[in-house]
Parts: structure tokens; C-alpha cells; sequence
């Protein structure tokens, strides 16, 4: 048994918290999104981002906070869709250009 020291907060043995099956749930939505969503960041970000957002949606729905997953998977989708579109101007922009031959 351990001696108590004036100042000094008593031991009461090691804690375990159980976590319920909806938080659980919702925790593994919230982790979902966020792999999804740094994934999503340097691959595949037009099908990896809207993973992340529709995950954290779900975990919302458990009431578990997935805020970085959900901005990760917004960012993740806007610059996809800006990398492609940027893409396909650049291509259309060089395609005239290259076409005629003297």
C-alpha cells in the first residue's frame, strides 16, 4: 500500500472507461475521414474527398466531432477539381498552338 504525502492525491488504481457502440462507431467514421481526407490531399483527391466529407458526416451523426476530416476532404475535392480544370486549360490553350506547322 502506498503512503500518502501531505499534498499529494490519493491513488486509486488504474481508470478504463467504456466506450459505448455509438461512440465507437462514430470514432471510426471521424478516423475514416481523416485518412480519407489526407489521402485525398496528394491522390485521387476528386474520389478521396468526398469520402472524407461523406465520413464525416456520419460520425456528426454519432455526435462525434470530425471537423479536420471534413476540411480535409473540402480541400482535398476544390483542388482536384482546380488541378483538373487547370489541366484541361492548359491542353486547350497548347492544342491550337500545336497544330500548325509551317
Amino acid at each position: 500500500m502506498s503512503q500518502n504525502y501531505p499534498g499529494q492525491s490519493p491513488y486509486y488504481g488504474p481508470t478504463h472507461t467504456m466506450h459505448s457502440q455509438q461512440s465507437m462507431q462514430g470514432q471510426k467514421h471521424a478516423q475514416m475521414s481523416l485518412v480519407f481526407g489526407i489521402v485525398g490531399l496528394f491522390f485521387m483527391g476528386i474520389i478521396f474527398g468526398p469520402l472524407a466529407i461523406i465520413q464525416a458526416n456520419k460520425a456528426e451523426k454519432f455526435n462525434t466531432a470530425s471537423t479536420i476530416g471534413k476540411v480535409l476532404g473540402w480541400v482535398a475535392t476544390i483542388w482536384a477539381i482546380l488541378l483538373t480544370l487547370g489541366f484541361f486549360l492548359i491542353i486547350g490553350l497548347l492544342i491550337p498552338f500545336g497544330m500548325t506547322q509551317s
